[in-house]
């Protein structure tokens, strides 16, 4: 095998923890967590920001190929706005880079599936939250609070080391996890 890497950039830890979870369940074979798939949380936006473009410039450098997901939270951005900035901060370079941006916030993919959720909360009751028009789409709120409303035992961290091993991947609702899987799919298997 020929050594190649993926480099993930988050903002904060609460994505890393989620995402130790998950990508061993939907990373192609010739990656692996720790091996060749890194990911390099960050303390809040802003660092993650400044952080990009020098990051990208050591990319350049390294001896394999490298390919770079960076995932940041909407919050209360402008999704395509946001985007750019994050596309701009990488630069032109020729290394493969995906932007995927969690609409609003992490939390809002959990809110994709309530089943996943109501395994680590079980006062919140799935079969009651799916019926709710405003988790229709799931990215239209702010998930952390809306599940902070459901349960007094929420915590950032609890919840996305938990979640990432157990959300349904295929039928999850929220529209930017979704957008997420997709990506992350395309970007491993160009070449």
């Amino acid at each position: 095998m020929n050594y190649k890497a993926l480099e993930i950039l988050t903002e904060e830890p609460s994505m890393e923890y989620f995402l130790r979870g998950l990508l061993p369940r939907i990373l192609p074979k010739e990656y692996v967590l720790d091996e060749n798939c890194f990911i390099r949380p960050h303390e809040g936006k802003s660092h993650l920001q400044k952080s990009i473009p020098i990051k990208m410039r050591a990319y350049a450098r390294y001896p394999y190929p490298v390919k770079v997901l960076i995932v940041h939270d909407q919050d209360s951005n402008d999704c395509k706005v946001l985007k750019n900035k994050l596309i701009e901060l990488a630069g032109a370079s020729k290394i493969p880079c995906l932007v995927r941006i969690a609409c609003r916030e992490l939390e809002n993919w959990y809110l994709g599936d309530f089943e996943a959720v109501e395994k680590i909360y079980p006062e919140i009751r799935a079969e009651q939250q799916v019926k709710k028009a405003k988790f229709k789409n799931p990215d239209s709120v702010f998930g952390a609070h809306e599940i902070g409303l459901l349960t007094k035992n929420f915590g950032k961290i609890h919840a996305a080391r938990s979640l990432g091993e157990i959300i349904n991947i295929e039928a999850n609702t929220s529209p930017s996890f979704r957008q997420f899987i997709s990506g992350l799919s395309k970007l491993l298997s160009n070449s």
